[in-house]
């Protein structure tokens, strides 16, 4: 379990967030510097809560992070979203700003709980095999902590003050919870606005385009290079396929994006709808890669 603390030599540099005695909403993030060859990629991503479960890479694609606090200090969320049938294509992300002395206050929390020292594996042993657990990644002094634990495990109160013992996977619960809503913040957090990603991971054929009760209408593939092609298999069949879309390629993508839903069949430019595709659109911030996380393809 060692391995789940990895240092960043020269990558990250954090520790003025935690001796920060001020900040203000939308301040500069941190700096990061080069990386020295054959160094491991630091997340530009400062923390990250996700859920984990023993489900197939397919279905796990699309479960987003439950909050994600970005290297220029957003924290990105799913906000509400639309109770329609199909759904849009695009997940609702909200981002409100963060100051370091915000962030600061997280990591003061999670010291307090005792989550930075030991291995990172807070799991229960009576857990139930394949149960949801959650992981947590975020950056404290240059240092990379991988905690992994049951969000559901909290302590019972009988009498005040109610505080798990640290280091233990109730301490994890609480940590989680806390993260889980970060209005005990205030000031710290400024104004929600949606979030627009600059990259997208593409899951292509993965079910039929539409069902049989529906009848969506057909959109075109934006990009020059055809859907068939796009990304890499994620298995030994040449679908469903799984591909990144960054830079120029994403801001082409985002409007057709934006205007599709769940069923939406796309074809190539002057394709047929016979050969119709469905697709799965997942929204990344900087440093993450989710074909590579999910489906271990390296493009």
């Amino acid at each position: 379990m060692g391995g789940r603390v990895s240092r960043w030599t020269g990558l990250l540099v954090v520790a003025a967030v935690i001796t920060a005695c001020t900040g203000s909403v939308g301040s500069s993030p941190s700096s990061v510097a080069s990386a020295s060859p054959g160094a491991p990629a630091a997340p530009a991503y400062r923390l990250r809560a996700t859920t984990t479960q023993a489900i197939s890479p397919v279905n796990r694609f699309g479960l987003l992070p439950m909050v994600t606090i970005t290297g220029d200090n957003r924290v990105v969320v799913t906000g509400p979203q639309i109770m329609i049938y199909p759904g849009p294509l695009l997940p609702n992300l909200q981002a409100r700003p963060i100051t370091d002395v915000g962030f600061a206050k997280i990591v003061q929390r999670g010291r307090d709980l005792g989550m930075f020292t030991g291995s990172g594996d807070f799991v229960p042993s009576d857990v139930m095999p394949g149960a949801p657990l959650g992981r947590i990644e975020i950056a404290v002094d240059g240092v990379l902590h991988d905690l992994t634990g049951d969000p559901s495990r909290v302590i019972v109160c009988v009498t005040a003050p109610c505080d798990p013992a640290p280091g233990t996977p109730e301490a994890f619960g609480t940590f989680w919870a806390a993260l889980s809503d970060l209005t005990w913040l205030n000031g710290d957090l400024g104004k929600e606005a949606p979030y627009v990603a600059d990259a997208y991971a593409v899951l292509a054929g993965v079910e039929p385009a539409e069902q049989p009760a529906l009848h969506e209408p057909v959109a075109a593939w934006p990009l020059d290079q055809p859907l068939a092609t796009f990304g890499k298999p994620v298995g030994s069949a040449p679908t469903p396929r799984c591909g990144t879309a960054r830079g120029a390629d994403a801001a082409t993508l985002r409007p057709a994006f934006e205007a599709a839903n769940q069923l939406t069949p796309w074809v190539d430019k002057d394709g047929d709808r016979a050969d119709a595709k469905a697709i799965q659109v997942r929204p990344m911030v900087p440093g993450e890669d989710v074909c590579k996380e999910v489906f271990g393809i390296s493009e």
